[in-house]
């Protein structure tokens, strides 16, 4: 007979028994109470003050305690909830004090950043018994294979290639060494 149920029927089967289970455990906890006491509803409202029924042993204890021990006003110093008596400043004082006068820093002209060249290597080629040396240079990101003479980017120009460095010179005439690690 399961095997005739749709996957839908047995789910339905399946949550209807979940919920009268559940409805069952809910009312047994609740016949579990005293008789009347679902019924009848809590007090709600302050206690009266003058209450007959006597206090607990360990709060009469606490009450004879607070009674023989003297009071204690807390003390001026770190304690957030005692606060000190204010003081009102001097006006003679404030009078006194110069005002402070910002300084202003001179405005400093923008040199726009040299180009990055990185050195990646060096590679050499004989020709007619001479060696001709070309750097590979990483020219503000891009890879590029410089010989004594070429044009880089922003102006700057090759001046020399050897065995570890390269000599790289700007248009204002101003040179700088690449080195290999």
């Amino acid at each position: 007979m399961l095997k005739n149920l749709s996957p839908g029927a047995v789910l339905l089967i399946g949550a209807l028994s979940l919920a009268v289970g559940w409805l069952a455990g809910s009312s047994a906890s609740s016949s579990q109470l005293a008789p009347g006491a679902a019924t009848a509803r809590p007090r709600t409202g302050p206690r009266p003050l003058g209450s007959a029924a006597s206090p607990a042993p360990l709060t009469r204890k606490l009450q004879e305690r607070l009674e023989t021990q003297p009071t204690r006003t807390p003390s001026v110093g770190r304690n957030p909830f005692v606060f000190g008596s204010r003081q009102v400043p001097s006006v003679g004082r404030q009078a006194a004090e110069p005002m402070a006068v910002p300084v202003v820093a001179a405005p400093v002209p923008f040199t726009p950043p040299l180009p990055v060249f990185k050195l990646s290597g060096i590679a050499s080629n004989q020709q007619e018994g001479a060696t001709e040396w070309t750097a590979i240079l990483v020219d503000n990101g891009s890879m590029t294979f410089v010989k004594a003479g070429d044009r880089l980017s922003n102006g700057f120009s090759i001046v020399r290639v050897d065995e570890t460095s390269v000599v790289i010179v700007d248009a204002a005439g101003l040179t700088q060494t690449l080195r290999l690690p």
